[in-house]
């Protein structure tokens, strides 16, 4: 990255559980060789279940109510032997009245979006494995709410009998995503529901190829119910791709106000205001 502009990126499958024996720095370094091959040393900043227990370093979770400021004095720079400049950004705990909620990465996008004051006070709304509903309030982030939508749809349309659509490649039907938010929203109870996957698709109301769409508008539709039971009305949702249409429409279907922030250019916005603040440091 340079002045918040990719210059390279890299993709690969070697996340944290799958790094044997704790040697973190070593595939680490494995990764980006190339990098230092073409540029020599830079800071390096890492972000995610890289910094959990599991990971490379433990680092403590930074407490709501926090600010942009409060997550850059919660870096922790990493003690390394071949690697230079290697930091992890700290998650965010919230303590909540019944349970306590936890993000690791997505807090590199949020202050991206609030320091581009995107949202200054409302709510930011991150989909993905984990979607990650966050309270800003006075550039503060001051509550979290998590829904594991995105785990739950890659279990269930992977494993579960209820789609069973194994060597029938899946289409997108934003026709069938919507009968399936339509449905959550009518439906109290995600265990009841979800078994229309198969009657549906056994009685023809959907086509076995739109089984995975339905299944999304499932998910996601009892997401939005716990939303609109809230009360909310104007969300920054940040992401991109099919993913964020689809989010649209459901949103759209609750007269729900949206503002979409790109994913990459809030992610790259956050790196870059770390990047300065360890540099600040030096």
């Amino acid at each position: 990255m340079k002045k918040g502009s990719i210059v390279d990126s890299r993709t690969g499958e070697l996340g944290v559980l799958q790094v044997e024996d704790s040697a973190f720095e070593a595939a680490l370094k494995v990764a980006i060789d190339p990098w230092l091959s073409a540029h020599g040393e830079f800071p390096i900043i890492l972000s995610g279940l890289v910094g959990a227990r599991e990971g490379w370093v433990e680092v403590a979770y930074v407490r709501t109510p926090c600010s942009n400021q409060s997550i850059l004095d919660g870096v922790v720079k990493v003690p390394t032997n071949q690697l230079k400049n290697v930091s992890i950004v700290p998650g965010i705990l919230h303590s909540g009245d019944e349970y306590s909620e936890v993000l690791r990465g997505e807090e590199v996008s949020i202050i991206g979006a609030i320091k581009d004051q995107t949202v200054s006070d409302g709510w930011i709304l991150k989909p993905g494995e984990h979607s990650k509903l966050v309270r800003v309030e006075e550039n503060e982030i001051t509550q979290l709410f998590t829904y594991i939508t995105g785990e739950l749809y890659r279990i269930l349309d992977q494993y579960s009998s209820l789609c069973r659509h194994a060597g029938i490649e899946q289409k997108v039907s934003s026709i069938d995503f919507m009968t399936g938010v339509r449905t959550a929203l009518k439906s109290g109870c995600l265990s009841k529901v979800l078994f229309s996957v198969s009657t549906r698709r056994l009685v023809s109301q959907i086509e076995a190829e739109h089984v995975s769409s339905y299944l999304s508008g499932l998910l996601i539709g009892h997401e939005f119910r716990d939303i609109k039971s809230m009360g909310l009305d104007n969300i920054v949702l940040i992401g991109s791709g099919q993913l964020m249409e689809f989010y649209q429409l459901a949103f759209d279907e609750l007269s729900i106000q949206t503002r979409l922030v790109d994913s990459q250019r809030a992610y790259l916005s956050g790196a870059q205001l770390i990047l300065e603040s360890l540099e600040g440091d030096n």
